[in-house]
């Protein structure tokens, strides 16, 4: 979502329990944010609170700059939102066309009801929206309530977009209420992929479709395996070797996905292999993103000690990549469409 930073900050003070629970009554009770937004969509969501766990302040997001401090500051926001807030603008950058190609394989159209599953604080509801126009419906479904509070707080959200709190894998969906079912690198993290995508499957009537993005191994990604190679040498090589084997790969093998999507009773099966170059935009925020997401931000993040270092060898080998719109590193991902039979 495009940010202007002349808009005026909006803090609420809540926790997320209780305004994820107010807003779980208000599903309940046809009471919500924009009634209008969710009118149709009434009963074919069954209504669930969110995670239990406790979080503090939550800020109505503004400019990058400005939610970076008072992010920072929050200790009690989930520490995965607080490091997608800090380089929100420049990580939408970078996965925007990844996501696209999934949008545009799944063929959505005017009026098509849309769940994003995994939607954490990215564009995609707004992209979705775009596509489905007024008549129809998006809905943004994450576990994280600190996630879903940003979304809900964020200017300009169209009135054919809302969000709920709640695990894919268990949330009670109505039988065929959505058209379409996507996400965007939010599929991999399930504890039982074939029942999630079997709860998923119930949500979509015979003939609809599902489609994701998901990335493809280590090896076959530049974007995860330079900033690794780079800062290796100041990494202990245990934590650089496990990296292969972390969720965000789990389905890196496209037999993997097949045989998941088969078990869970999907049909027409395609998945496609896609490599883009991809950026930040400015250096700077290339080394941001690489040193705060994916592989190396994975360890950078649990173990800072071995930041500056490490850093400091990704920006060095950054450098010798940038060009006029910054450095760009080869992405490889899966393009996934299935139907429901």
């Amino acid at each position: 979502m495009k940010l202007s930073p002349k808009k005026q900050i909006r803090t609420l003070r809540v926790s997320s329990f209780k305004l994820c629970a107010r807003k779980t009554m208000g599903w309940a009770q046809g009471d919500v944010s924009s009634p209008a937004r969710v009118s149709s969509m009434m009963g074919a969501l069954s209504p669930q609170p969110c995670a239990p766990e406790p979080y503090g302040t939550i800020s109505r997001l503004t400019s990058i700059a400005e939610e970076r401090d008072r992010v920072a500051t929050s200790m009690k926001t989930h520490s995965r939102v607080r490091t997608w807030l800090e380089i929100r603008e420049p990580l939408e950058r970078q996965l925007e066309p990844l996501g696209r190609a999934a949008m545009e394989a799944i063929g959505l159209s005017e009026g098509h009801r849309v769940l994003d599953v995994g939607c954490g604080v990215g564009g995609t509801p707004l992209a979705l929206s775009r596509r489905v126009g007024p008549r129809g419906q998006v809905i943004g479904l994450d576990v994280l309530p600190d996630a879903i509070d940003v979304l809900r707080g964020d200017d300009g959200n169209p009135e054919n977009v809302s969000f709920i709190c709640g695990d894919a894998q268990t949330y009670g969906f109505a039988a065929g209420s959505f058209d379409a079912v996507f996400s965007r690198f939010g599929v991999m993290f399930f504890d039982d992929a074939t029942e999630a995508f079997r709860n998923l499957l119930k949500a979509l009537r015979p003939g609809d479709r599902l489609g994701f993005v998901s990335w493809r191994d280590l090896s076959d990604n530049e974007l995860d395996e330079l900033p690794l190679r780079a800062a290796s040498p100041h990494l202990p090589p245990d934590l650089v070797n496990s990296t292969a084997a972390s969720a965000w790969f789990s389905f890196s093998k496209a037999e993997t996905i097949r045989r998941v999507l088969d078990g869970a009773g999907f049909s027409d099966v395609e998945i496609t292999s896609r490599d883009e170059g991809i950026g930040s935009g400015s250096l700077q925020d290339m080394v941001a993103v690489c040193s705060r997401v994916g592989a190396l931000g994975a360890i950078l993040r649990d173990h800072p000690h071995l930041t500056r270092k490490a850093v400091r060898a990704l920006e060095d080998a950054l450098r010798e990549r940038d060009g006029p719109n910054g450095p760009e590193l080869m992405a490889g991902v899966w393009i996934v469409t299935a139907k429901a039979p």
